[in-house]
């Protein structure tokens, strides 16, 4: 069997339907959450701080801030179930997050945006507050076309919720 190579593909992905669904300027991607607090960070300048407290924060794919409220965004094409739970974990960790001061009083949204049906999941996601957003773009069905099926498969559970 030939081997498959890897295509990055979520960022192309998460910025198309981001850039077609919310206003330029509103949205950044691959945003660190939480708060680092060291003694060694308290010497530093900000600049350096910000460097070296990101590799040891969550990183959302997306933070989108509106004028009323906040979309936490992450984005899921492949059999990865990881993706729900880090969406509770970021809505707890917002409004810890130094960069965001101004915006933890606003209401948060958490977004699963995905190609792939949820299937029994429904009723789970509902139950977190997690909105499923489904984009399904040409071009993303021809690559899940392409990838093994067991990585391509909906997100459901034979258990039911």
């Amino acid at each position: 069997m030939p081997e498959r190579k890897y295509r990055p593909i979520a960022e192309s992905y998460l910025t198309e339907w981001l850039g077609i669904t919310y206003p330029p300027g509103t949205w950044r991607t691959n945003v660190a959450l939480g708060d680092v607090k060291t003694p060694e960070l308290m010497t530093m300048t900000p600049a350096e701080a910000r460097f070296v407290k990101q590799p040891l924060r969550p990183i959302a794919d997306a933070v989108v801030v509106l004028p009323d409220e906040v979309h936490l965004v992450e984005c899921k094409i492949r059999d990865d179930r990881g993706k729900i739970e880090q969406l509770l974990i970021y809505e707890y960790l917002f409004p810890k997050t130094p960069e965001y001061k101004p915006h933890w009083d606003k209401r948060i949204r958490k977004i699963l945006l995905t190609p792939k049906d949820v299937g029994g999941l429904a009723k789970f996601l509902e139950k977190y507050g997690i909105e499923v957003v489904y984009y399904r773009p040409p071009w993303i069905l021809e690559y899940l076309g392409s990838i093994r099926r067991r990585e391509r498969r909906a997100m459901g559970y034979s258990v039911e919720f």
